[in-house]
């Protein structure tokens, strides 16, 4: 599976920490070059960028927020000056600020539509341009459970992610048939220590993950996933048949369909 992106640079935003640094490492792992974007957590990323490099991977660290146009194509410009291509982009960076929906202000709105969609769609373009000019890239997108799941203290953050959704499927027309552009909707996968998932989840009334299942109402059992899960599914939509294109990957061990 990972023989085709072996040498090539893959971009990976908010690669510093949780969910990004064991993304950015299982390309290391399969070959690739990898460029751990971060925004101000220089130490984390740069940790990030060691354990790539202790495991045989390739990678460097750049910093820069992903919400502001000129950062975004400065990022495209310092990863492809780096090995002087750039294969694949994975919109990983998201801004998550719980609160109730009359709480919420321009800044928290804007804060998600800023990473979560405005950032994705300049990187997008300026990465566009570099595949396009060398023949092949991929463009993938974090969309998580936006696409089925209502979070009532999350609503800025959804809306965004489920335009994510929009922008990734109007790319794979527009950039047709250079640049393949797919999405993964993962429900939720990460635990953090400080508690913030299992907040989230006792918000919606969910039952925390108790070892590798949970269950939802009191008949239906489903397997928990975690960050190598969603992985897998970024490195398949990495390196599959380019006539997977324009398709929203639900990864949740069939929770939706409860």
């Amino acid at each position: 599976m990972s023989s085709s992106i072996v040498g090539r640079t893959v971009l990976i935003t908010g690669a510093a920490e949780r969910a990004g640094r064991v993304f950015a490492r299982r390309f290391g792992a399969a070959g690739a070059a990898v460029v751990v974007n971060h925004w101000k957590q220089a130490e984390l990323a740069e940790k990030t960028v060691k354990l790539i490099r202790s495991e045989g991977g390739e990678a460097i660290a750049v910093e820069a927020d992903v919400s502001n146009t000129a950062d975004a194509r400065r990022l495209v410009d310092q990863a492809v000056a780096w090995r002087g291509d750039l294969s694949v982009l994975i919109h990983n960076a998201s801004s998550l600020r719980a609160k109730e929906f009359e709480d919420v202000t321009e800044d928290d709105f804007d804060a998600s539509f800023g990473v979560n969609i405005r950032g994705p769609f300049f990187l997008s373009q300026a990465a566009a341009a570099v595949m396009k000019a060398q023949g092949h890239g991929r463009i993938i997108a974090l969309v998580g459970n936006s696409t089925n799941e209502a979070w009532p203290n999350l609503i800025p953050h959804g809306l965004s992610k489920t335009a994510l959704i929009r922008l990734m499927e109007q790319l794979a027309v527009a950039l047709s048939p250079t640049v393949q552009c797919n999405a993964v909707a993962p429900t939720q996968f990460f635990r953090s220590d400080d508690g913030t998932n299992d907040a989230l989840r006792r918000y919606r009334g969910e039952p925390l993950v108790d070892g590798d299942t949970y269950r939802v109402g009191t008949r239906y059992e489903f397997r928990n996933g975690d960050a190598d899960d969603v992985a897998e599914a970024l490195l398949f939509l990495a390196t599959c048949s380019p006539y997977l294109n324009g398709t929203v990957i639900r990864l949740d061990g069939g929770k939706a369909l409860y």
